[in-house]
C-alpha cells in the first residue's frame, strides 16, 4: 500500500502517546441539566487533541459514529498550527498563520490531522463509522493517511455534496460547486448494512402486494448495464427476445414458473419482460451522489432561524446533511462525536432526529474557544459560545423561528465540560486539587486493562469494574482530608470486605493510597477464609508506576463492564 511521507511525520506519528489524560470537569453553571453528568450530551471546551485523549479512559471503543469538518486548508482560513511537540522543526511552526503562500501548509495540515485521527479510531467501536468532509485542497492527502490509519480495506465510500450553487465568475477554469465526505469504518467485516429510510413518495410506486410483500413490476432488461447476461427468451407468440438481462437464465426459468417474472405485450405490440421488485423494509441503499444533502445556503438558514437572522458563523454545515449521513449508520441509541463542532450542527441534527422518532441518541461536541469576526460582531466571545448557544436554543426553542420544531424546542439536555489538570500519577498529591473519584478510576482502569470504564461512582465497596479474571477496586477520595482518615486506608478489615465481594471466581486488584496490610496478614486472611487467589495490591501513585512499568498489570483480559 502506498505511504504518504511529509515534513514532520516522524514527530507526530506517536505524538498521541505523549499527551496526558486530563480530567473532564463539569461546568454546572453553563450546563442545561439540573443534574449534569458525563453520561449526558456533552459540549466540551478545549483543543480537540487534548480532549480526544482525555475521552479515552471513559469512551474508548464506545463511539458509534464520528463526523468531522476540519479546516480545508484553503489558505484563507487563518488557522494556526499549535501542537507543541518536542521537535525543532515543528516548534518553528507554532503561532504562525497557515496561509496560501506557506510552502509547508500541506505538511502542517497533515501533522495536525494525523494524531487526531489515530485517537478517533481508538474511540470508535468495532464497526463504528467515521465521516470526514473535505474539498480538493487536501482530499488526496487525506485519503492516503486514512488508508494508513484505518486500512484501505475499511474504506466504505465517498459522498459528493453540492456545497454552493451559482456564482463562479471569478473562477479561471472550473467552477467548484462540490465537496467530498469520506466514509471509513474500523472493521468493514462487522459493519452493518447501510440503508436510507423510504420516503412517502418512494413508497407510492409499490402499489401491488402478494404473500412476499409489496412490489411493483420492474423491467428485466436495463439500458446501460455493466455486465448484461445474454440469452433468448421466447414470448407467448414465439418471438425471440434477447435484450441483455439482469439475472441468469436458470433464475429466469425458475422465477417465471413461480410467477415472479412475466412477459407482457405493450401497446406497440413489442414484448416486455418484467419481474416483481419487492420493497426492502429496511430501506434502500444510500447513493454517493444525492440531492438530499443540503448545502451552505441551508446551513445558513438553520442558523438564521436560531439567531434572529444574524450571521454568527461562516459556512455552517446544513442540519439536513448531518441527519442524512447519520440516518445511514446511527441507531436510535447511538453515541455520536464531532471533534470540530463549529456552530454545533451535529448536535442540532441529533436533537432533531430524536424529536422525530423518539430516539435516545447522544452527542459529544468538541470546540476550542477560538475567536472569530462573525462571533464578536454578535456579542459572542468565541466560537465555543456559539456552539453552546445554538444547542441551548434548539432545546429551549426560539419564539421568532419559522420552523415549528425550533419554535417549540427539540427537548433534551446537555452538560458543558472543561478540561482539568493532567492526571500525572507521579505528581498526583502535589497538585492543588485532586482528580475526582470517577476520573481517577477511569484512568487507572483504562491504563490497566486497555478498556474504557463507564458509570463508576465512589461507593462503600470500592468496586470499579472487572475483566474476565479480575475485579478492580479503588480506595480513594478527591478530598485530601478524607484521605488522611483510616477509612481510606487498606486495612485488614477492609481487605476482608473486598475479598468477600470479589469471591474465589476472580482475583482482586486493589488500588489504595495508604496500605496497612502486609504479606503475613494477607496470607493469614486467605487461609482463614479459604481464598485461593492472592490479591494484587497497588499503592498509588508509586507502586502502581513501578508495577505498570514492569508490565505486570497490562493486558489483563477483555473487560466485561
Amino acid at each position: 500500500m502506498p505511504e504518504l511521507i511529509w515534513e514532520g511525520k516522524d514527530a507526530v506519528i506517536n505524538y498521541h502517546h505523549s499527551l496526558p489524560v486530563r480530567e473532564l470537569k463539569i461546568d454546572q453553571h453553563e450546563s442545561l441539566n439540573p443534574e449534569p453528568s458525563l453520561d449526558d450530551n456533552l459540549i466540551i471546551e478545549g483543543d480537540n487533541i487534548e480532549v480526544l485523549k482525555s475521552l479515552i479512559p471513559k469512551f474508548a471503543s464506545k463511539i458509534d459514529v464520528i463526523y468531522i469538518d476540519p479546516p480545508y486548508n484553503t489558505g484563507n482560513e487563518n488557522w494556526v498550527y499549535n501542537d507543541n511537540l518536542n521537535s525543532p522543526q515543528i516548534k518553528s511552526w507554532l503561532g504562525n498563520v497557515v496561509g496560501k503562500e506557506d510552502l509547508q501548509r500541506h505538511d502542517k495540515w497533515l501533522c495536525m490531522m494525523y494524531p487526531r485521527l489515530v485517537l478517533m479510531k481508538q474511540l470508535l467501536k468495532l464497526g463504528g463509522v467515521l465521516f470526514i468532509s473535505i474539498d480538493d485542497n487536501e482530499a488526496h492527502h487525506l485519503r492516503l493517511i486514512l488508508d494508513e490509519i484505518f486500512d484501505n480495506r475499511n474504506f466504505i465510500g465517498e459522498f459528493i455534496k453540492q456545497s454552493k450553487v451559482g456564482g463562479g465568475n471569478d473562477s479561471k477554469h472550473i467552477v467548484k460547486e462540490h465537496e467530498s465526505c469520506f466514509c471509513y469504518t474500523t472493521n468493514i467485516e462487522v459493519l452493518s448494512d447501510m440503508y436510507v429510510h423510504h420516503t412517502e413518495e418512494y413508497l407510492k410506486r409499490y402499489k401491488e402486494e402478494d404473500d412476499n410483500g409489496k412490489f411493483f413490476w420492474d423491467t428485466f432488461a436495463r439500458p446501460g448495464l455493466k455486465n448484461p447476461i445474454f440469452y433468448e427468451i421466447t414470448a407467448p407468440d414465439g418471438t425471440k427476445i434477447n435484450n441483455g438481462w439482469i439475472r441468469s437464465q436458470d433464475r429466469f426459468e425458475k422465477e417465471y414458473k413461480e410467477g415472479i417474472i412475466r412477459i407482457i405485450q405493450k401497446k406497440d405490440k413489442s414484448w416486455s419482460v418484467q419481474f416483481k421488485q419487492y420493497l426492502n423494509l429496511d430501506g434502500k441503499k444510500p447513493r454517493s451522489l444525492s440531492s438530499d444533502f443540503g448545502g451552505t445556503i441551508e446551513g445558513k438558514k438553520d442558523l438564521f432561524e436560531l439567531f434572529d437572522n444574524k450571521v454568527v458563523f461562516e459556512y455552517p454545515k446544513a442540519t439536513k446533511f448531518l441527519k442524512t449521513l447519520l440516518s445511514f449508520v446511527a441507531s436510535n441509541d447511538s453515541l455520536i462525536l464531532d471533534a470540530f463542532a463549529g456552530s454545533g450542527t451535529t448536535g442540532h441534527a441529533v436533537l432533531e432526529m430524536n424529536k422525530e422518532d423518539g430516539g435516545n441518541r447522544k452527542f459529544i461536541l468538541i470546540q476550542q474557544p477560538e475567536e472569530s469576526e462573525e462571533a464578536s460582531k454578535q456579542g459572542f466571545k468565541n466560537i465555543f459560545e456559539i456552539t453552546t448557544a445554538r444547542i441551548r436554543r434548539c432545546i429551549k426553542g426560539v419564539e421568532t423561528a419559522k420552523d415549528p420544531k425550533l419554535k417549540e424546542g427539540l427537548d433534551g439536555s446537555f452538560t458543558v465540560v472543561k478540561l482539568g489538570e493532567a492526571l500525572h500519577l507521579n505528581t498526583l498529591f502535589l497538585e492543588k486539587n485532586l482528580p475526582s473519584y470517577e476520573a481517577l478510576a477511569s484512568y487507572l482502569f483504562y491504563h490497566t486493562t486497555n478498556q474504557a470504564l463507564s458509570n463508576v461512582t465512589e461507593n462503600t465497596s470500592h468496586y470499579i469494574g472487572k475483566t474476565k479474571n479480575y475485579k478492580l477496586y479503588l480506595i480513594y477520595s478527591a478530598d485530601k482530608e478524607k484521605l488522611k482518615h483510616p477509612d481510606y486506608a487498606l486495612s485488614r478489615s477492609k481487605l476482608e470486605q473486598i475479598l468477600k465481594d470479589c469471591g474465589n471466581g476472580y482475583q482482586a486488584l486493589i488500588y489504595a493510597v495508604t496500605i496497612y496490610v502486609d504479606n503475613k496478614s494477607i496470607k493469614s486472611l486467605m487461609e482463614k477464609e479459604k481464598y485461593t487467589k492472592k490479591p494484587i495490591i497497588c499503592q498509588i501513585p508509586y507502586q502502581y508506576l513501578q508495577i505498570n512499568s514492569a508490565n505486570v498489570l497490562n493486558n489483563l483480559e477483555d473487560s466485561e463492564d
